[in-house]
């Protein structure tokens, strides 16, 4: 009978210990830098790039066309918030005929922190406490006709 205890308490302890393991995650579309190496400007168009990478994670559409490749490491321990790892972001522009006009390579140290606002924007009307919400009903209901 102790065997038992002490194999069922080895189970769980290992159960405890696996469940606090790191989960890593990845997200996006992080091409193949070998294949990134060979582009080079003016001498493939779009339709080289997306057989070489594959199709962009996103397409700007300003100036100039820009493809953009997103891809995001992130790790979450236990019950915590996730912490991103690493950031990559690939910027293949093109120019007006089609061509690559330029390739930029950009990382987590690249970005900006952005500070959100935490300030509410105002509604007009009557905003309804709790048991307003909760008993504002009661009597309004019509039966079955």
């Amino acid at each position: 009978m102790k065997v038992k205890i002490k194999g069922v308490g080895v189970i769980v302890g290992a159960m405890l210990v696996a469940a606090c393991a790191p989960v890593v995650y990845s997200h996006g579309n992080s091409p193949n830098p070998q294949l990134l190496e060979l582009i080079e400007p003016n001498v493939q168009d779009k339709s080289q790039v997306l057989a070489m990478l594959g199709s962009p994670s996103s397409v700007t559409m300003f100036e100039e066309e820009t493809w953009l490749y997103i891809s995001s490491k992130s790790q979450q321990k236990a019950f915590f918030e996730p912490e991103e790892l690493e950031r990559k972001v690939i910027a293949i522009t093109f120019n007006a005929e089609g061509k690559v006009s330029g390739v930029a390579k950009m990382l987590k140290e690249d970005g900006l922190d952005i500070e959100f606002s935490t300030k509410e924007t105002p509604t007009s009307g009557h905003s309804f406490t709790f048991m307003e919400q909760l008993f504002g009903n009661v009597g309004r209901f019509e039966g079955k006709k």
